[in-house]
């Protein structure tokens, strides 16, 4: 049977290591990935995860990225109707729902040292979702 959408992706620092704020937001998006894959489990909530996300950026000191949802999917369905936000905040809310054996889920965590809001630049984005 075909028609079931998956992806990954992870970020790497060209020519060496990274140091200060850099290495805190890379290790902190990692981290706060990880937590999120323990957190998901039957009878848990979108809400959960978006929490442990959180919560995982502030023990970096750095915020989750605004804006970016994470998407349920089904056959031939690369973004589904439920999904998990990245960072809550009173304009941007998703409804709750339970995690269900079975589910299958496309799990993006974007994390920044800015204010966790995305703005336009000069540079191009290189970052694409189809």
């Amino acid at each position: 049977m075909g028609g079931f959408p998956a992806g990954c992706a992870h970020t790497i620092v060209v020519g060496g290591k990274s140091k200060g704020k850099q290495a805190d937001v890379i290790h902190a998006a990692y981290n706060a990935f990880l937590a999120a894959t323990r957190t998901i489990k039957p009878m848990n909530t979108n809400q959960q995860v978006t929490a442990k996300i959180q919560e995982v950026c502030t023990d970096y000191e750095v915020e989750p990225l605004q804006g970016v949802l994470s998407h349920k999917t089904k056959l031939h369905l690369n973004d589904g109707n439920e999904v998990i936000i990245n960072k809550e905040t009173p304009d941007q809310r998703v409804e709750d729902w339970e995690f269900a054996p079975g589910d299958v889920l496309q799990l993006d965590v974007f994390a920044t040292t800015g204010d966790g809001m995305a703005r336009k630049a000069e540079t191009r984005c290189t970052v694409f979702k189809r």
